[in-house]
């Protein structure tokens, strides 16, 4: 009576094995692919690795399996997430280094205690799953042959009957091990081919003759995407905005061109973006953007300053060292730290726009000798989109204690992150926000400086969909039409808004833009 009870229950735990590995061989590598019909596949994989367990030692084949499987099904996740963050596969040799600023995102927006709890509890699943795997699997090699040959037999059979019956299909496993090692491959390869590119062209230094006396202002707007222009739902904020920044300013003499540019990165990774713009490179991945960091490929700010430019960097989300800083060649930089912010943060963002554009008025246009060429990342428009900082009267701001915690807006990241519609809505007012600043800065400091302001990059495929193009907005913007006439005008349209059919520039051509277009003085 005890054998049989024992029996049934080691039975119980096979069945359970063997479907929790069924699920890990099909787990999906696309967020696509999350489909009940695909988890009803059958594998070819399934019954040789069942074979295998079912005619070798336990000990010397179950605990590859399911370490194997552990892996696999991690990656697969990993691939998943990548997707939903970038719109990407995810690539080991690459990709590590997410897990640090994911972390620093994850723990700024629920909470350090909160960040801490889901790690361990995606850790403690994780070890579920592969004692499950080893309970289950470690009774094959006990049990009968009848049995062995029964657990084995079934999957073979569904497998077989998969490739003959017409509306089966079987699914294979191993060409999708296969494309996360081939894109480990590529990757070395690529770096070979990015290396060889490095080197700055032969030629004269461009000398920017036309913007002799001016500022250089180039802002990167976070998230700032073409869904956010193209999409019925975010038209109706991005619309009007846009609507009412050009129509300030045009009432005070200033003129913008626009067109489309496509960013390196979705989702993410600002910093690829910073790099590609100011290398002129297609900077794609991290290992393309450590390799740029540690060449003699000279930067657009370093080129600036050879003409006669003072340069320098408004950096509010920089909180820890940031050696790649030297490759920029700013003159002055100003991380966090050092933009002398006194407010609270708004969860992730260390501080609002408002504030970024002020200390960059009163800390550094004031700071560097003019003309200055300036960068600026404004991340108000980041992820969690929430909460969001009121726009206070300019004179108010100083050095940000106005933003005590009591002028901003929306509930916790918590509360919106449980409904897409209200992340949507979330993402929509910080863009909404973050123009809207834009643009009383410029009209209230621009001082005839030129500016440069554009997307870094599109949000996740969660708000701009999976098949969204890698397209940003750029702006042009003097208060001189003769400097924004010498931009192609069947790329840049006048206005603020570009055309939808307008050509799209990869966004490693702007610097050849700004290099050769304006050379000859006015």
């Amino acid at each position: 009576m005890m054998q049989r009870v024992s029996t049934r229950r080691d039975l119980a735990w096979l069945f359970v094995g063997v479907v929790m590995l069924h699920l890990v061989l099909v787990l999906p590598s696309h967020p696509a692919g999350l489909t009940v019909a695909r988890w009803l596949r059958p594998t070819p994989e399934l019954p040789l690795i069942l074979l295998c367990v079912a005619i070798v030692p336990r000990v010397w084949v179950v605990a590859p399996v399911v370490v194997a499987a552990l892996g696999l099904a991690v990656l697969k996740i990993a691939d998943i997430g990548t997707y939903l963050a970038f719109n990407r596969a995810f690539n080991p040799l690459l990709d590590l280094h997410l897990l640090v600023s994911g972390w620093a995102l994850l723990a700024s927006s629920i909470g350090h205690g909160q960040a801490v709890f889901g790690v361990c509890a995606t850790l403690l699943a994780v070890l579920a799953v592969g004692a499950v795997l080893w309970r289950g699997l470690s009774v094959l090699s006990r049990l009968g042959w009848r049995l062995r040959s029964l657990t084995v037999g079934v999957p073979a059979g569904l497998a077989v009957l998969a490739t003959v019956l017409p509306g089966w299909q079987v699914l294979q496993v191993t060409p999708l091990v296969k494309a996360q090692v081939d894109r480990m491959g590529r990757g070395i390869a690529d770096l070979r081919d990015f290396t060889a590119g490095l080197p700055d062209p032969v030629g004269p230094a461009p000398t920017f003759a036309a913007l002799q006396g001016r500022d250089v202002i180039l802002a990167f707007v976070e998230s700032y995407g073409r869904s956010f222009l193209d999409d019925p739902e975010f038209a109706a904020t991005s619309a009007p905005r846009l609507a009412s920044v050009e129509t300030a300013l045009d009432a005070a003499g200033w003129h913008v061109r626009s067109g489309w540019v496509a960013a390196p990165t979705r989702g993410g990774q600002s910093w690829l973006s910073h790099g590609t713009l100011l290398s002129g490179l297609w900077v794609d991945s991290q290992v393309r953007y450590d390799r740029l960091m540690t060449s003699d490929r000279t930067s657009l700010n370093r080129l600036f300053g050879a003409a006669g430019w003072q340069t320098g960097a408004a950096m509010p989300a920089i909180t820890l060292d940031w050696p790649e800083a030297g490759w920029y060649g700013y003159d002055t930089t100003l991380d966090a730290e050092g933009l002398g912010y006194r407010g609270q943060p708004f969860e992730w963002v260390t501080m609002p726009d408002q504030y970024t554009w002020t200390a960059l008025h009163e800390k550094l246009r004031k700071a560097v000798m003019a003309p200055a060429m300036i960068e600026v990342a404004l991340i108000t428009s980041h992820a969690p989109w929430t909460p969001l900082p009121e726009i206070m009267p300019w004179d108010t701001v100083g050095d940000g204690s106005v933003f005590d915690g009591t002028r901003r807006q929306g509930d916790s990241p918590r509360v919106v992150w449980s409904d897409p519609a209200t992340i949507r809505a979330q993402y929509a007012k910080s863009l909404d926000y973050a123009l809207e600043v834009a643009g009383q800065y410029i009209l209230r400091h621009g001082d005839g400086a030129f500016f440069v302001v554009l997307g870094d990059h599109q949000p996740a495929p969660l708000l701009a969909g999976q098949d969204a193009p890698p397209d940003v907005p750029v702006h042009f913007i003097s208060d001189d039409p003769r400097l924004l006439d010498r931009l192609p005008a069947d790329v840049f349209a006048r206005g603020i808004v570009p055309a939808p059919d307008a050509p799209v520039l990869p966004m490693q051509d702007l610097r050849v833009l700004l290099t050769t277009l304006f050379e000859t003085p006015l």
